[in-house]
């Protein structure tokens, strides 16, 4: 059996490494060495540790991805993964093995790791009994900046127009109790008695169940216009549950499978009057 390509995360942005570390984590082809959240980090990280692929950010503070390969005499592959389609030719110029522009689908991530097989002859190719989804996430996150983002991320309006489905048909879209969620170019089938809550993340909503998590570039409205409001209801700006799965009120937090929810004032007195309560 081939050696798996170990490969290093380098990125800024907390969401972006999470998902990139969910795409690494499905293919059977690749090794995560780490996540590091600087270029400056990552170079410290490269004395310590045999990397065979930098999965690479371009912009980021102190110094950026492409100063980082520049000062390498034998840079690993690189991936760049970038928010920007303006430093293409710069990837060039440095061998890049694939340049990715956010949000990055997980088919075109796969493509990129068989470009870095076919160079590196390694283990990464098609898909294996690892690349099952665990979150069904189709994408790495805001292009934008943080000065740029929107208000409230929960309701901004990604760039998949309808990154969420429902069963049933001839006007009764809750005949069968199930939401699909976008995974790529798949619909992915979730039991609506599975699901305990949904977490606003950056642009992307994570549908939990007990036993796992779903990711749609999604808007939280709608999230909430897709379920059942009789047995949904938002509890914060980046949070939605179903009321039935509700183990305690603490305070300004609630529980749901041993999880800590925060209950925002503007929600709280609509929420102690949809429970029942002695």
């Amino acid at each position: 059996m081939e050696s798996p390509i170990r490969t290093l995360i380098v990125d800024d942005e907390p969401t972006a490494q999470e998902v990139l570390a969910e795409y690494v984590g499905r293919h059977a082809g690749l090794e995560a060495v780490g996540t590091c959240g600087s270029a400056v980090e990552a170079a410290n990280t490269l004395r310590d540790e045999a990397v065979d692929l930098l999965l690479l950010d371009v912009e980021m503070p102190e110094m950026s991805g492409m100063e980082l390969v520049k000062m390498m005499e034998d840079p690993p592959a690189v991936v760049l993964v970038t928010a920007s389609e303006e430093y293409a030719v710069e990837a060039f110029e440095l061998a890049a093995v694939d340049y990715l522009v956010k949000p990055v689908r997980y088919a075109r991530f796969l493509e990129a790791i068989n470009r870095v097989e076919g160079q590196s002859g390694g283990a990464a190719g098609a898909s294996g009994p690892g690349d099952e989804s665990i979150d069904g996430r189709d994408g790495l996150g805001s292009d934008e900046g943080a000065e740029n983002a929107p208000a409230d991320p929960a309701d901004a309006d990604p760039a998949d127009p309808d990154p969420v489905g429902t069963s049933g048909q001839d006007g009764d879209p809750w005949a069968d109790e199930v939401l699909f969620v976008r995974e790529g170019d798949d619909l992915v089938r979730v039991r609506l008695a599975d699901i305990q809550y949904v977490e606003a993340k950056g642009d992307y909503m994570l549908v939990h169940t007990a036993a796992e998590r779903h990711m749609a570039h999604a808007t939280m409205k709608k999230i909430e216009e897709r379920l059942p409001a009789g047995a949904f209801m938002r509890v914060h700006r980046s949070y939605l549950v179903r009321i039935d799965q509700v183990e305690r009120i603490e305070g300004d937090r609630l529980l749901i499978g041993g999880t800590q929810i925060p209950v925002g004032p503007t929600y709280r007195e609509t929420l102690l009057e949809r429970i029942r309560s002695l």
